[in-house]
């Protein structure tokens, strides 16, 4: 498999985000998203479609069509108007949402954070913010750790969650503030270890592994550009 450079990563992630917002087509957007998917499938991401992610999509998808009618009458039934504006516009809406959470998932679940601080430290970037990318990549899986364990333990002590909003808005209520005093009793431990160990004392920091910006990496970002400007201009084209 094909090492990039974290911060190439990045940057594609940067420039997919950007080039998401900028297409207009259903069919450049439709390749778009078999991209990711099949590079997804390459890289083995262990991220699943679940069933929120799912439900989520076509949910938007729904609601841009019952909502938003535009464009030209396909059908009608009561007070619902199908029409082919939305029906293209809620592909667009809630394909481009699917497309984020797809190339979130292909760079968390293909990047090391000690490779990115690394990387963007050797393209210039202080350590001090390259840092919080790894503190926000790490602290996701605790966080979600932490979440399960509340609700074990609400569970245990007799809560009763039903499957419908009036649940969720009890379970929100009973699991948040435990969730935030586990949070800022995390963040206080690390704070001060890192204080204890002389965080930011230095301008710069040595790593053991470090990770170049080769002559390659710069191919693939030129690369990555013109793609991206390709597509926004295809898209222009359909």
């Amino acid at each position: 498999m094909i090492k990039v450079n974290p911060v190439v990563k990045l940057f594609a992630l940067v420039m997919g985000a950007v080039m998401v917002f900028l297409i207009h087509s259903m069919i450049m957007l439709l390749f778009f998203i078999s991209i990711l998917v099949t590079l997804k499938l390459i890289y083995k991401v262990k991220g699943r479609f679940g069933k929120s992610i799912i439900a989520l999509v076509v949910a938007i998808f729904l609601a841009q069509i019952i909502f938003v009618p535009e464009g030209e009458l396909i059908m009608e039934w009561w007070l619902i108007q199908l029409t082919r504006g939305s029906i293209e516009k809620g592909f667009i809406i809630s394909g481009r949402f699917f497309s984020l959470i797809t190339m979130s998932w292909l760079f968390v679940g293909t990047t090391e954070p000690r490779e990115l601080s690394s990387g963007l430290s050797n393209v210039g970037v202080p350590y001090r913010f390259s840092f919080l990318l790894i503190l926000a990549m790490r602290f996701v899986p605790i966080f979600q750790f932490e979440l399960s364990n509340v609700q074990q333990a609400q569970k245990i002590r007799g809560l009763k969650v039903d499957n419908n909003i009036r649940g969720l808005i009890r379970s929100v209520r009973y699991t948040t503030m435990p969730l935030l005093y586990s949070a800022m009793s995390t963040v206080n431990t690390l704070a001060s270890s890192m204080e204890g160990r002389g965080f930011g004392m230095y301008k710069k920091k040595a790593f053991l592994h470090p990770v170049e910006f080769t002559i390659w990496d710069a191919i693939l970002t030129v690369f990555i550009l013109i793609a991206g400007f390709e597509l926004y201009y295809l898209s222009l084209l359909l």
